[in-house]
């Protein structure tokens, strides 16, 4: 017996001394025999890998790894190819391996090595990066012992991929997350028909630019004109030499569904099945004649479908837009994303490089709650299935967003490895981000996103938080969210995580600050009832707005919307809110009738809109009702009043095709049968940016009973503002009385 306890303990004695042979003891006790060596003629982003090593070593154990171009008889962790030469890595590879106590970074061309070291910095240093324009989170660690053999290759499952968030504005988190960024790769980036050939040939060279309905407009241009052709190549000549290193020049449609309806482009459309053919046969020609160049071009909109005969060339990539798709379902079966799942696998039947133009949030609002985060995932891995070589991903750029630093995360870690699991990537994130309280947020997300599906509501990257007050953003929802991240706020003892918690819960903010406008009078609402029955601005309400700005300052936030309101002008209307005088009308609660429905999808308050003595607001989506047509609206006061005026209310907001109507005239009656006219007003329409409301008042003068509003809208959209299927909308949020 006692020999074989001899042979036991000889055995565990051998297999511990095998085991400490197949590790390396890289620092120990805060100290470490290593160094950092790189080329003798490193690039700038080998002696930035090197720094950057050698900083997060330091950060985290304390020793402080020299940087050399020799390692002599020392250990070395080596920048690039100098203890040994792997095989040339392909495009967006990196590795990491071990040659004896050597260990060697190595990635391809221009930032493969930075990938290998952040991915060792936070494998073996066990640091990570949550969140951009946020430190990285380190701990304190004194011995690094790293096992044996170490054999990493990894490859990007995408050949392009941008997460275009508030990531843009981080230069470590992209290098971390291994992301692109389309200003260090475009030449000539969007939508460049304006940029290629300048509007100020118009007035010359109408035939230069589309014909639409008979008319030349500025919409498009004429892609079947030579000369057309020939000043594109001459622009294309001078950002060619201004931008010699950039990979990518962007030859796409200005940003509407217009095209050009001349002789020559509708014979080569009609062939082609659509627009699409005259922009593909155009970028061809171009790419034909720059073969060492790679051309993009926006598939979106009027072009978005494949054309049926012609081929994109190999230097043409397809950038596939899903632009008008819902986000709370995903792409690979949601109802609305049907057309662009067809127009993606038509493309894919004539060209492999393809694209996909993807968004995560809600333009109009930046700030709204928009928990499409489960289809991050879900999205990416349907991308890769389907072969896409390169995904761009569009939250608002360097603007904060609802969720940002969760979609984000999800969005990165998917491009670069896709096969990664969606929920072990969300649980992974709250936990790590929220730390421990991120129970709380995590039920707050995901009630949220539950709420949103049990609604049946859909999430529109043009919608409103106001839109869904009586769905997953009611008052009684919006106080269970808050309850959550109440909780979560207070049970941390971390000064981080609560302000982080804080600016997640600014979408909750913003959301209380925009139904408060829209409920106007009505509970929730901008104003409330003294007991002496006298309207007054709702007590609170001044604190939270000022709390509100603050919080967006402390935060960074500047810009609220794609639109470009910014945080100061939307604190400042609010001032102007509390400034202005609290309005009255006798109309209130009158009997409201139509001679045509309003457009449903913006129902407001319904007929009540129109009396419930609350003014809308510069966003047409507050208390307006919008038409679409001529219409009379009648208004029953339900007594005999003695009336001195008569005011609607009109909102002028081109960008969304809304316009002051071209005639208003307004009738009046005691008994319902006998009419007789105020008067009537007639506009004539400019070209604006700005938003405007105009009120147009009618003088009465006597006892009336019932009102006709009638209006005439303009007959067609202006030639600057013309669109193939809209029409001139009106605009109406209030019909004051007195």
């Amino acid at each position: 017996m006692k020999i074989l306890y001899v042979i036991i303990f000889l055995f565990l004695m051998r297999g511990n001394s095998a085991a400490q042979q197949f590790s390396l003891n890289v620092v120990k006790a805060g100290k470490s025999e290593y160094v950092i060596i790189i080329p003798a003629e490193a690039s700038e982003n080998e002696k930035k890998a090197a720094r950057i090593l050698q900083r997060y070593f330091q950060k985290v154990t304390g020793a402080l790894l020299p940087v050399s171009t020799v390692a002599g008889d020392k250990p070395a962790i080596s920048i690039g190819s100098t203890v040994s030469q792997s095989e040339v890595l392909s495009t967006d590879t990196f590795s990491i391996s071990n040659n004896g106590k050597n260990i060697i970074l190595e990635g391809n061309g221009h930032r493969g090595i930075l990938f290998a070291v952040y991915h060792f910095i936070e494998n073996y240093l066990k640091c990570r990066k949550w969140a951009p324009n946020e430190p990285a989170e380190c701990p304190k660690i004194r011995d690094i012992r790293i096992n044996l053999p170490v054999d990493i290759i990894e490859k990007a499952s995408f050949d392009y991929r941008e997460v275009y968030s508030t990531a843009e504005s981080d230069e470590e988190y992209m290098d971390w997350y291994k992301l692109h960024r389309l200003d260090d790769y475009w030449g000539l980036w969007g939508h460049s028909f304006s940029t290629l050939v300048p509007n100020i040939f118009f007035k010359k060279h109408p035939d230069y630019f589309s014909l639409s309905r008979g008319k030349r407009t500025l919409q498009q241009l004429c892609l079947s004109h030579p000369k057309v052709l020939q000043l594109t190549l001459e622009k294309l000549e001078i950002l060619f030499k201004e931008n010699p290193d950039k990979k990518f020049w962007s030859i796409s449609p200005n940003d509407n569904s217009s095209h050009c309806e001349c002789g020559l482009c509708s014979t080569v459309n009609r062939v082609e099945g659509g627009p699409q053919g005259t922009l593909i046969q155009f970028v061809n020609i171009i790419a034909a004649r720059y073969p060492e160049k790679t051309f993009t071009t926006i598939s979106y909109g009027a072009t978005a479908r494949a054309p049926l005969r012609t081929k994109p060339l190999p230097n043409v990539i397809i950038l596939l837009s899903n632009i008008e798709i819902f986000r709370n379902e995903p792409v690979e079966t949601g109802k609305s994303a049907a057309a662009f799942r067809n127009n993606l696998k038509d493309w894919l039947q004539i060209t492999p490089h393809v694209y996909v133009w993807d968004y995560y949030t809600q333009f109009t609002n930046y700030l709204a709650p928009f928990p499409d985060f489960p289809n991050a995932g879900s999205n990416v891995h349907f991308y890769k299935k389907n072969k896409i070589k390169g995904v761009f991903a569009q939250l608002g750029d360097q603007n904060y967003v609802d969720q940002v630093e969760l979609k984000s995360y999800i969005l990165a870690r998917k491009l670069w490895n896709e096969e990664l699991d969606n929920e072990m990537l969300f649980e992974e994130f709250v936990k790590g981000y929220y730390g421990e309280v991120s129970v709380f947020v995590r039920d707050y997300l995901l009630n949220l996103r539950s709420n949103v599906e049990k609604s049946g509501r859909k999430l529109d990257i043009y919608g409103n938080p106001v839109k869904e007050h009586d769905a997953y953003l009611s008052s009684k929802q919006l106080a269970q969210y808050e309850a959550l991240l109440d909780r979560a706020e207070s049970a941390s003892v971390s000064k981080t995580i609560r302000a982080r918690i804080r600016k997640l819960r600014l979408s909750l903010d913003y959301t209380r600050l925009q139904q408060a406008k829209f409920f106007g009078k009505d509970a929730h609402g901008i104003y409330s009832q003294s007991h002496a029955r006298k309207w007054e601005i709702r007590s609170g309400l001044k604190k939270k707005v000022h709390d509100f700005g603050l919080s967006l300052k402390s935060a960074g936030i500047t810009q609220l919307s794609e639109g470009g309101q910014t945080a100061q002008s939307y604190i400042e209307e609010w001032s102007q809110i509390f400034q202005k005088e609290i309005p009255v009308t006798l109309a209130t609660g009158a009997a409201v009738s139509f001679e045509k429905p309003w457009i449903q999808d913006y129902p407001a308050k319904g007929t009540r809109t129109l009396t419930d003595g609350m003014y809308g607001m510069h966003d047409f989506s507050l208390n307006w009702l919008l038409f679409e047509g001529s219409n009379t609206i009648t208004l029953d006061l339900r007594q005999e009043t003695y009336v001195t005026s008569i005011t609607p209310n009109f909102l002028e907001d081109q960008r969304h095709w809304i316009f002051l109507p071209r005639k208003v005239s307004i009738t009046v009656s005691a008994d319902g049968l006998h009419y007789n006219e105020l008067s009537s007003f007639q506009s004539s329409v400019t070209q604006k940016k700005s938003v405007t409301s105009y009120p147009v008042t009618f003088t009465a003068g006597k006892k009336i009973k019932y009102i006709k509003i009638s209006i005439d809208p303009l007959p067609q959209l202006p030639e600057w503002k013309s669109h193939p299927s809209k029409s001139p909308l009106v605009a109406i949020d209030e019909i004051w009385v007195e």
